[in-house]
């Protein structure tokens, strides 16, 4: 991020005889007093230092004017005004009309910039020029083009651009048209008077100014650059500036974001994971500005009076961590338009293969005339760039073929109607002996079900399926023996078996379906499983050993690997460690306070 510093002149004379807190040394580096020391002075170096007889026009052709055509080469630009309020941030963005500022010389230089390179291309290339304009008022987004009675939301897309859904853009040809947008557009922002500046700016202003720049000739490549012009609101400090109410309110919100800005700063410095930037409106607008994607300048201005020294001081330091930040641009291209509409159309020889496919039976009294496709002697030159020479053979003598052997079936009238005729008795025969095959196979089902010896109700339901499907043989299943698990800690013995004899009409079933001899009625012999539970001792005694090396550990990390453990009881466990030594048994956990029983049971078992 280049930082480029600003001094405005005095306002009052009586302020400027007692001096200037800031005094240049040079171009680039400037000194103010030290207060904690006054024979001292706190020294900076920044990419460029202006004083109070800079004009506007020096400040925009050093600091600016070299990112005005980066936007015309696909990327992204930001000049932003920072300071207290006050400063002169609105007069530098803005200016007068006498002397205007960045914002109307950017929008005159990149209008310039257009209308040289349409002139040098020969048509190859056309422009499109928008400008949209919002401000930040109390965290809340509003369109100053287009006044809105709601707020606008902040949206991000799958590439990670930042976007409004809903904000205006007017499109622009010459400066005329940019300000007859920008100047009603400017009066609509929020501003009022305090103690320290009759017309302060009670919101954040940022003018986004879009380049789309498309190509005519193949590849038909679309570059679209971006320049963000935002004028930061200043922070206020309240004791000087005597807001009340509303303002207090508004000062507030002003105050808020610009800290945020400052978190952003810091953890991007500090090579944070987490960066801040969904904290503020103000901030996730600033994204791509900082520590983004952009080209990124920031103009800081300053005053001289003796009252703005503690707002001055912190103005640099923000000053001079920003000027540690690296953006990362790079150029948004795309492809405009592939293929010309006409050339995505469907070949006509796929049309007349799709055509060949239906079956349709058309008026046989009326003589057949085939459907031919014309197909062009030479396809667009764009599409046969894409299609292989052999691909294009094919397609021809497929439509070849397919025209010749139309005009072979369909000969004369009668010749199709007679084929037609046939085509349909034979179909009607098929589906007759298709109908008789069908009864024929019902008849047996039916039969089948009559010689079948009638069944009890009473049977299960695996009987009753066996008995009543008898006519289809199946495969029996080989017996699978599946290997039996071995719980040691547990010792099970089973007491008691039990056997389940159901007899009907003559027949008898046991659970496993097999058939017994004699009974007629049912036989139910059943009694309960009974099963013993033991513990091992040995490895209750290991179990417990194992418990009582994690708790003398003295680790909080193995500590929270215990049953129902976590990061606050293993604190608990490991401070009563510290104050009465080593465990000498795991039931010593029932003797630290604020751990639950349970808990203590659960580690035991």
């Amino acid at each position: 991020v280049r930082v480029a510093v600003r001094l405005r002149p005095f306002l009052d004379k009586d302020q400027q005889e007692k001096g200037s807190t800031v005094r240049g040394l040079g171009e680039r580096a400037l000194e103010i007093c030290n207060w904690r020391n006054e024979q001292e002075s706190l020294k900076y170096e920044f990419d460029a230092f202006y004083d109070e007889d800079t004009s506007q026009d020096k400040i925009f052709k050093s600091s600016v004017q070299n990112l005005l055509e980066h936007t015309l080469h696909g990327q992204n630009a930001s000049v932003f005004a920072y300071g207290p309020t006050g400063a002169g941030k609105t007069h530098t963005m803005v200016g007068t009309s006498e002397d205007p500022g960045i914002i109307p010389r950017s929008v005159y230089g990149v209008l310039n910039a257009v209308a040289k390179e349409r002139g040098s291309e020969d048509g190859e290339w056309t422009y499109t020029i928008g400008i949209s304009y919002l401000e930040i008022y109390q965290e809340k987004v509003y369109d100053l083009l287009e006044t809105k009675n709601h707020d606008l939301q902040i949206r991000e897309d799958r590439d990670r651009n930042i976007f409004i859904p809903g904000l205006s853009e007017k499109t622009i040809t010459d400066f005329q048209q940019f300000e007859k947008h920008f100047v009603p557009a400017s009066q609509n922002r929020t501003t009022a008077s305090t103690k320290l500046n009759s017309r302060s700016s009670r919101s954040h202003s940022i003018l986004l100014l879009k380049v789309v720049k498309t190509q005519q000739v193949p590849p038909y490549r679309q570059l679209t650059g971006k320049l963000y012009l935002i004028d930061l609101a200043g922070s206020e400090d309240n004791r000087k500036t005597g807001n009340q109410g509303i303002r207090l309110k508004e000062s507030g919100a002003i105050n808020t974001s610009l800290f945020v800005l400052g978190q952003v700063v810091d953890a991007l410095n500090s090579g944070q994971a987490r960066i801040p930037y969904r904290d503020s409106k103000l901030t996730r607008l600033l994204q791509d500005s900082v520590g983004g994607t952009s080209h990124a300048c920031m103009i800081v201005n300053l005053a001289p009076e003796e009252s703005f020294y503690t707002d001055t001081y912190t103005t640099l330091n923000f000053a001079a961590k920003s000027k540690q930040i690296v953006n990362r641009p790079f150029t948004r291209e795309s492809m405009g338009k592939d293929i010309p509409r006409e050339v995505l159309k469907r070949p006509a020889d796929s049309v007349t293969d799709a055509v060949s496919k239906r079956v349709r039976i058309e008026d046989p009294c009326t003589p057949t005339t085939p459907a031919v496709v014309q197909t062009p002697a030479k396809p667009p030159a764009p599409f046969l760039r894409c299609l292989e020479t052999a691909i294009l053979a094919r397609m021809r003598r497929e439509s070849v073929l397919t025209t010749a052997n139309r005009a072979s079936v369909c000969g004369t009238p009668g010749q199709s109607r007679e084929v037609l005729l046939q085509k349909l008795e034979d179909s009607r025969k098929q589906l007759r002996e298709l109908k008789e095959q069908q009864e024929q196979q019902k008849a047996a089902v039916d039969t089948s079900k009559e010689n079948e010896p009638p069944m009890s109700m009473n049977l299960t339901s695996d009987v009753l399926f066996k008995h009543s499907t008898s006519f289809i043989r199946r495969k029996k299943a080989a017996d699978s023996k599946k290997p039996k698990a071995v719980v040691s800690p547990v010792r099970g013995t089973r007491v008691i078996r039990f056997y389940v004899c159901i007899g009907v009409g003559g027949f008898s079933f046991d659970v496993n379906n097999h058939v017994c001899c004699g009974c007629l009625q049912v036989q139910t012999k059943k009694e309960e499983v009974k099963w013993q539970l033991e513990s091992n001792p040995e490895l209750q005694e290991k179990h417990a050993a194992g418990v009582l090396e994690v708790l003398n550990s003295g680790k909080l990390k193995k500590l929270t690997s215990l049953q129902c453990v976590g990061d606050k009881r293993a604190r608990l466990i490991l401070g009563w460690w510290q104050m009465n030594g080593p465990f000498k048994q795991v039931e010593d956990l029932k003797t630290i306070p604020g751990l639950p029983s349970k808990t203590v049971d659960n580690i035991i078992k």
